[in-house]
Formats: structure tokens, C-alpha cells, sequence
């Protein structure tokens, strides 16, 4: 027989309760940004690219097809149904005509950021209760643990 599948629901070192709710985390902004987007009358990839441009402030369809493992044709679909609803605008580089770049228009942020007032108050919240090197630990970990996800995509996209 081939190598036991491990126990993923069950472990007591500290690294595992870490790994533990780090999966957890993920479960929740799974479903989080699934109702957000629903909320918001779009698809939660949509949601996902709309993250990615507000986070640049201008991206080429190119550079966000790549951050988002998407095929630039994907990228382009979304980007049609996030310009054809308001929430983007296409634009030509200054630098490279032939290049197209997407930026976040203001008019309907408010609809989003309002969305997000109570989770980002919770959060402030959790985060007013630990001191300095504490919430510098969180950020190192989250920063190491979204390079992961991001190399781990990777390799699931050369598979």
C-alpha cells in the first residue's frame, strides 16, 4: 500500500494550531468573498481581480493575468465585465501603446468599502490587543504565507 494520508484534523504543536487556523482563515475568505461578490453582482473572481487592481492602482491585463494564474484571455473577460459594470476603466500605456492598462475607478468604491466596515473594525479591533512585535509577527507570517499560496498555485498551474 502507498504512504498513509495524514491526519489534517488533528495535531498539537504550535506550527500545526498555526497551519490549523491559517486553513481555517482561508475557509472563511473563501466564503466571505464568495457572499461579498454576490453582494456586489459579480463573481468572486471578478472580486478577486478587482482586489489585485485597486492593490496596484494601474496594472497591464498581462502582469494581472500572471498574478492572478489566469490565461490573458480569462483576464480580459473579467476585466470586460468589471469595465461594462463600472468598477474599471481600460487605458492605454504611456509608455507602450499596444499595451492596455486597467485601473479602479472611485465612483463605486464606496459600495465596496462599506461591505467592508465591520470586518475591518473587528480586525482593528484584534489588532489593538497585541503590541508592536506581536502584529509584526502576524505580518511576517501572513507575507511568508502568501508567497507560499502564490508558489504553490504556481506549481499546481505547471502540473
Amino acid at each position: 500500500m502507498g504512504d498513509a494520508v495524514p491526519d489534517i484534523n488533528r495535531g498539537d504543536s504550535l506550527p500545526w494550531q498555526v497551519k490549523d487556523r491559517f486553513r481555517e482563515l482561508e475557509v472563511q475568505l473563501a466564503i466571505f468573498g464568495h457572499h461579498l461578490s454576490a453582494h456586489l453582482g459579480m463573481r468572486p473572481v471578478d472580486l478577486q481581480c478587482l482586489n489585485l487592481v485597486h492593490r496596484h492602482g494601474s496594472i497591464s491585463i498581462g502582469a494581472l493575468a500572471r498574478q492572478m494564474h489566469l490565461p490573458p484571455p480569462t483576464t480580459t473577460g473579467i476585466v470586460d465585465r468589471l469595465a461594462s459594470t463600472g468598477w474599471v476603466a481600460r487605458e492605454r500605456s504611456d509608455g507602450d501603446r499596444r499595451t492596455v492598462m486597467v485601473r479602479g475607478l472611485a465612483d463605486r468604491l464606496p459600495e465596496l468599502f462599506g461591505s467592508l466596515v465591520p470586518l475591518g473594525e473587528e480586525l482593528d479591533a484584534a489588532l489593538a490587543g497585541l503590541d508592536e512585535d506581536a502584529q509584526q509577527a502576524i505580518a511576517f507570517f501572513l507575507d511568508s504565507a502568501t508567497r507560499a499560496t502564490s508558489r504553490a498555485t504556481g506549481l499546481l498551474d505547471d502540473s
